[in-house]
């Protein structure tokens, strides 16, 4: 972008014309359509700059391995590494990677050797686009190369207990967990009653307290079409009416795997349908 400012321009209009400037390319070079901004003219320009710079570099960008993004450092195969070297290499390829501005997360724990394999044998060999911009960092998550169904299932488990006992049931959010149509108390509904059916019986309550969650079971069908939890709980708190409550028991929530992603398809809660 070129820095010459109007000299018949004050510094304040300078800037704001060249914001005007950096929207109309985003808009006509990139297709951008861009709102109001409420920030202060200087911050909506490193913004703009940013943004620009970003969809430059993203128009031109190559795909490059990873390996190749960060310098193509020597590293030994894992068959010759014994269990202190793994960790040792596996630390110095970790620092070499985040020296490129490359971060690899792990939702859940690994052994050591799992993990070397997995970057020198495949994040390696991954795919990019090479480009470099300054303060931006390119995340990588095990699990989105290797889903952990035993992981996702058991978080959505505890998010949709959460959703049911403690906080305000939110449909924008928490309706994306649930089946088109899901089974409770005999019946199907579709996620816009169960949603209904879930507001009714928070209505009826003050927010109660999860005192206790512990998952019992989890079972996945080898085939991972069907997933089943069973949660021991405890919930106490009070009716709207005044009354103390207590809800304790078996949760069971049953999911189905539908593109790759895992819905609930039917539930039994302790308590539920209480009004």
């Amino acid at each position: 972008m070129n820095d010459e400012k109007d000299p018949l321009l004050s510094p304040g209009d300078a800037l704001m014309a060249e914001n005007e400037l950096l929207k109309l390319k985003l808009g006509l070079e990139h297709g951008m359509q861009l709102p109001e901004s409420t920030l202060p003219p200087h911050i909506e320009n490193q913004w703009l700059r940013s943004v620009y710079a970003f969809e430059q570099q993203f128009k031109d960008a190559k795909r490059i391995k990873v390996y190749d993004y960060i310098g193509q450092p020597t590293f030994r195969p894992l068959a010759e590494l014994t269990a202190e070297e793994i960790h040792e290499e596996r630390q110095r390829l970790e620092v070499i990677m985040e020296n490129n501005n490359i971060n690899l997360t792990f939702l859940c724990d690994y052994d050591e050797s799992l993990i070397y394999r997995f970057i020198t044998e495949e994040l390696f060999h991954h795919e990019m686009d090479d480009m470099r911009i300054p303060g931006m960092t390119l995340h990588f998550t095990y699990e989105e190369f290797h889903p952990n169904h035993d992981y996702d299932i058991r978080r959505d488990s505890t998010d949709f207990l959460s959703a049911v006992y403690v906080r305000e049931w939110n449909e924008e959010f928490d309706d994306i967990k649930i089946a088109r149509e899901t089974t409770y108390g005999g019946n199907v509904h579709d996620r816009r009653t169960i949603g209904g059916v879930i507001r009714a019986f928070q209505d009826a309550h003050y927010p109660l307290k999860l005192e206790q969650s512990e998952i019992r079971e989890v079972q996945i069908q080898e085939d991972l079409s069907k997933a089943a939890v069973r949660i021991d709980i405890r919930v106490s708190g009070k009716r709207k009416t005044g009354a103390s409550v207590q809800y304790t028991g078996v949760a069971s929530i049953f999911f189905t795997r539908i593109e790759e992603f895992w819905y609930i398809e039917r539930f039994e809660l302790p308590g539920f349908g209480s009004r």
